[in-house]
């Protein structure tokens, strides 16, 4: 729970790895938009990062259109992790549009 251009702001995840697959998949959805985000990417264990890519309804424009996103999830230590969420700007470029960091207590 949050704050976004001073409104209050929710989403939820839900991250699994698809055994059939063999890749990570990832679903989000929040109080900014109607459609549901699904992504799938794969794990680096270098880098101990998940990068992530797929689509959803872009919720600013309000025509149904789909837009692609990315999403890096990388974790910290094993008691924090942070996503970042990427999708197009204004200019068509990729911008970040938000950070979350994960803290477990």
């Amino acid at each position: 729970t949050s704050t976004m251009m001073g409104m209050p702001f929710e989403g939820h995840s839900t991250l699994g790895y698809d055994n059939a697959k063999k890749t990570f998949v990832n679903t989000w959805i929040d109080n900014a938009g109607t459609g549901i985000m699904y992504l799938e990417g794969p794990y680096d264990a270098a880098t101990k990062t998940i990068t992530l890519t797929g689509k959803c309804v872009d919720p600013v424009a309000g025509t149904g259109k789909e837009m692609n996103v990315r999403q890096v999830i990388k974790e910290i230590d094993p008691k924090h992790h942070v996503m970042e969420m990427y999708g197009p700007g204004p200019d068509g470029k990729e911008f970040k549009m938000m950070e979350v960091h994960s803290h477990r207590l």
